[in-house]
Formats: structure tokens, sequence, C-alpha cells
């Protein structure tokens, strides 16, 4: 096609987009009239209609929503029957890019990253939602007014919202997700004391490797610590922090964007990482291993085989047996030069969970369907799942443990979507939880305790949750892969053979000639945008 038939092409698109936008605002279509729409109320319509929506879930949720029980809550009485279309969380990316590139759309869509949500809005493949949120969802409306950082998140640079947010505004989720465990089992055995700085990690990690652990006459098949390679649940992250620095792509500090990956904290960081895997003391599958494989390694076996591990929690993920060997979560370690921090993270977002395609019929039905999940008691049951909350007649709500054949994680998901849907979970509603308190000495990062012992800790360098405009999405698309392709592989080869200090002057060389000051102009432009619209 050449350049004029694609300019002709492009504004018969426009056209339409305007056409199909200009009748979602009148107060709807044909169908949704047809379909009698009640703009308050129950039900929503008087005929039932069908929205079909496309996403991913989780495998301890499973994909028959209809018949979860917050599912069926936000269906009661509306007159909307879902169609789900989901695919596995591993699946997800792939299948959604080709939803969007084949034009086959559903009505909705989830879960889709800021950039897929900013182009598909421009091309008039998403519509804007801003008006249909004023008229026809009032609890989210609410949750927005409390809460406008996340109005801000969701808002696109043309001004529009073409999507709405999955939210968890919960002050201790400010509590990065990776943490540091050590088996104080095998510290007694060591006669030591929980490490309080590198150095210290450094000897006990040297006796996991050194003694005979578990007891079974085999000093040699003990794991010392272990971990999955650039997961930042499972990485290695929470070590950055001793060397005054993040495990982040860009940070901000004193409003100036950096690469950290190009910093000598950087460097430092992994120096010390490489120490530890020369002497053994790193599992060398931590550099290929999943998630998965990490999960079975630490809770294989009748007896505790690994002496540290990096996890959001130990009592999900090990063991039954020895769950509680793991004790608590560890502050940040002290680094050579004193440093002792942990990433201030931005809250649990994700800004493009749901938006409304242009092939959607009723637009104002599924605004006002998709706003009872907004409510914030039916947002605490899709947050906290409904089978572990009791409302008690003062207004709180009790905790109900998790039931044997049950673990806590899959007590916590079942009867809801959990993170793969839309909710406005607030701090408001988190006070009104009677939380299970941790034990005398004990921490846990489900525990606000925990989050308020890292408070003097965090440093607010995380870069915010924003949305780039088309073009400086593609400028960062331009840039992204071979950056973090070339960073990647340097950065686990330095930390499983050496030469970092040799190297890093050719890598910095390197670096610039792919673009790094471009890359990193788009983040500081867009962080500069962002916060000028802050401050209106």
């Amino acid at each position: 096609m050449n350049m004029r038939n694609k300019r002709a092409g492009s504004m018969a698109a426009v056209l339409s987009a305007i056409l199909l936008l200009a009748g979602c605002s009148g107060g709807g279509d044909s169908k949704g009239s047809s379909a009698g729409f009640h703009e308050t109320g129950l039900p929503i319509v008087d005929k039932p209609i069908s929205l079909t929506i496309a996403g991913t879930y989780d495998e301890r949720t499973g994909t028959n929503w209809n018949e979860l029980e917050t599912m069926k809550e936000i269906n009661e009485g509306t007159n909307v029957q879902i169609k789900w279309n989901l695919s596995p969380g591993t699946d997800w990316a792939t299948k959604r890019n080709l939803i969007i590139a084949s034009g086959d759309l559903p009505d909705v869509l989830l879960e889709l990253s800021s950039s897929q949500v900013v182009t598909g809005g421009a091309d008039g493949m998403f519509i804007p939602l801003e008006d249909l949120i004023g008229k026809y969802a009032p609890n989210l409306t609410d949750f927005l007014n409390k809460y406008p950082e996340v109005r801000q998140a969701i808002t696109a640079p043309d001004g529009h919202i073409y999507s709405l947010p999955m939210a968890n505004m919960s002050e201790y989720k400010h509590a990065d997700g990776n943490t540091l465990w050590v088996n104080k089992e095998w510290l007694k055995k060591a006669g030591l004391e929980m490490p309080e700085t590198t150095e210290e990690l450094t000897k006990a990690l040297e006796a996991f490797k050194t003694m005979d652990m578990d007891g079974d006459g085999n000093p040699n098949n003990e794991i010392p610590l272990t971990g999955v390679f650039g997961d930042s649940q499972y990485g290695f992250g929470y070590l950055f922090g001793s060397f005054n620095t993040i495990d982040e792509t860009f940070i901000v500090q004193d409003d100036k964007v950096v690469f950290v990956r190009a910093t000598e904290e950087f460097k430092n960081t992994v120096k010390y990482l490489h120490s530890l895997y020369e002497k053994g003391l790193i599992d060398p599958d931590s550099m290929t291993q999943n998630s998965t494989q990490l999960i079975a390694k630490v809770s294989s076996g009748k007896k505790a085989s690994v002496g540290a591990f990096f996890a959001w929690s130990a009592d999900q993920i090990t063991n039954a047996d020895y769950r509680w060997d793991y004790g608590s979560p560890m502050i940040p370690l002290a680094g050579p030069d004193g440093s002792q921090i942990t990433p201030r993270n931005n809250l649990q977002m994700t800004p493009g969970m749901f938006v409304i395609t242009k092939v959607n019929p009723y637009p104002e039905a599924t605004m006002r369907w998709v706003d009872r999940a907004y409510e914030p008691e039916m947002s605490m049951k899709l947050r906290e799942g409904p089978n572990r909350l009791k409302k008690l007649a003062d207004g709180t709500y009790d905790t109900i443990p998790n039931p044997d054949n049950y673990t806590a994680g899959e007590w916590k998901v079942k009867e809801t979507p959990y993170n793969d849907f839309v909710y406005g979970f607030s701090q408001e509603m988190r006070d009104k939880q009677i939380l299970p308190k941790a034990e005398p000495g004990q921490l846990d990062p489900d525990f606000d305790e925990w989050y308020e012992a890292l408070v003097p800790y965090m440093k607010p360098w995380v870069y915010p949750n924003i949305m780039f405009t088309d073009a400086q999405y593609k400028s960062i698309e331009q840039y992204q892969t071979d950056i973090k392709t070339y960073t990647d592989k340097m950065e686990a080869q330095w930390i499983a053979k050496g030469g970092i200090d040799e190297e890093w002057n050719t890598y910095l060389e390197t670096l610039n000639k792919m673009g790094l000051s471009d890359y990193t102009k788009v983040y500081q432009d867009g962080y500069d945008t962002n916060k000028a619209n802050l401050a209106k």
C-alpha cells in the first residue's frame, strides 16, 4: 500500500472511531436501547445481553469464573451474561498480541500493557472511558477521587482514559516483594546469629556449605543460597540495597532518571554476587532455573536442603515439615559502606486491566456492570477472597484461617479471580480487617508490622507508574530489547565468571553506542511531564 492509501485508510479508521464514540457518548446505541438499558438500579438491562471477555487466569482459580462466588454476586440481577475466554498466564502475552494484531476483538480485553492501551486507544481500537466513568461508575469515581494517583496512572497523555485499573492501595504494599529468608535452625547448628551485614551473610553461607546441616552424613549436598536470576520476586534484588541502589532498570534520584546498570553501585553489587558464586555459595542453577523449579527445590525432601533463598514468603512455598525453620524475612543487610536500603515501591496496580473495545455494542451496560467490582466490600472480596472474610456487627472483618486441605495461597484465591480482574482496594478497607498478628519475634510480608519495620530503610527511588505517549513507547521499544538483552547477558556472565572491572569501560561504551542516552531521555521526559501534570 502506498503512502496516500495508508493516509486514506487511517482517515477512514479515525472517522469510524469518531462515529462510534459519538454513539457511545450519546447515551447508548440502538442495541443498547433495544436491550432496555437503565442508568441506575437493577437490572442493568431489561433483556439479557452477552459480553465476551478475554484475559488470563490464576491456575489455583481455574477458568470457570461464572461459578466463582464473587462473580456470581457481581452478575446477580444485572441481566448481563459473561462469556469468558481465558488463557493460562504463560500464554496470555502471546494470545493478547494475536488478538490485537488480528483485529478479531472481544467486547472486553483484560490485563494489557500500558503501551498497548495507549496505542490501541490512539488507533480507535479501545474507546475512551472518562465520560462513561462519570455517568455510570459511582464506585470507581469515588475510588479515583480518593486516590488521584490512580487516575493519573490510567490517564493517557492525550487526556483520555482507555483502561480501568486493578489497584491495591494498602500502605504495606510499598514493601518490596523480594526479600531474603535464612534457615534459623541451620544458623543455630553453626553457632551463628541472624546476619545483619553482607559479610555476616557470607560467613553464614560458608558454614551452610561446609557443615552437614541436614544431618544425613553428607556435608556436600546442602545448597547455601538459591534464587532465580532476573526475577523480581525470587531474584537477587534484595542484595542491591546493601550497595546503595535498587534492582530496577531506571530509578529517580533528585528528579534525575538514572539507568541502574551503568552505575558504580550496580558494579559493586555484581562484584559481591560473584564473590559468593566463586566460593560455591550460590546455587549454579540460580542462573537458569525458573520460579517453579526454585519452589520445588526449597520444598522437596523431608528435611530442608536450602540454607537461604529469595521470595515474598517462606511459609507459603516450603514444605510444611520445615516451613517455620526460616523464621522471619530479613531487613536490609548493611553493606561494606553501611548502605542499608530497600525500595519504597509503587503500590500494587495494573493500569491496563480492563479495556472496552470498539466492537462492544453495550459500553454503558459494560461500565455499569464492571463498576460493581469497585464497590468497597466487593473489592475486598476480590482481593482477599470471600472465604477468608467474616463481617462482624461493628463493620470490621475477621480473617478465617485456611483449612488444612488448603494452602494459605489457595484459600485466598478461592472463589475470586484475584489479581486477574479489576478491583479498587483501599487502605480504609484494609484497616477494617482483623488480621492475624505476627508471633513475637516473627515478621511476615503480609503483615503491616513488616512494612513498618522497613519504613526507616525505604528510598522513594522507584520510577513512577505512568503512561507514555505513543511516540515515546515506540522509542522505548526501539532500545529496550537490545539493551536489556545485553545487560542481562553481561550481568549473568560477571556473576558466574567475574571480570566486571576489566570489562566495565567497554561495556559502557557499548551501551552508549546502543542509544542509552536517548533511551534514558525518553524516561526523563516522561517523568518530567508526569510531575508537571501532578502539580496542576
